[in-house]
C-alpha cells in the first residue's frame, strides 16, 4: 500500500488518483536538463533534432535543450566549414 503525497490517506497500489483529494499518484518524470544529452545532441545532430518532438512533451526542459544544441551543432558546422572556403574564394578573386 501507498500513501497520498497530498492527504496523507492510504492508497491502493495501482491507484491512479487519490480517492479522498483526487490528487494524481503518478511521480512526475524529473526534467532537468541533462548535459549527457546535450553532448550527445552537439556530436550527432540527428538525435537531438529526433529526441525533440518525440520527448517534448515528458520532459520539455530536456528535449527543448536538445532540439537547441543540435542546431547550434549544425550552424557551427555550417561556419567552420563553409565560411573558410568563401573566404578563400573573396582572397581568390581580390588577387
Amino acid at each position: 500500500m501507498k500513501n497520498c503525497t497530498q492527504c496523507g490517506k492510504e492508497l491502493v497500489d495501482d491507484a491512479v488518483v487519490c480517492t479522498n483529494c483526487g490528487c494524481s499518484t503518478s511521480v512526475m518524470k524529473e526534467d532537468k536538463v541533462s548535459i549527457g544529452l546535450c553532448i550527445l545532441s552537439f556530436f550527432i545532430p540527428l538525435f537531438g533534432i529526433i529526441y525533440w518532438p518525440l520527448m517534448r512533451k515528458e520532459t520539455p526542459k530536456k528535449a527543448r535543450a536538445c532540439g537547441i544544441t543540435a542546431i547550434v551543432s549544425w550552424v557551427v558546422t555550417f561556419v567552420t566549414s563553409f565560411l573558410p572556403i568563401l573566404f578563400l574564394l573573396l582572397l581568390g578573386a581580390a588577387a
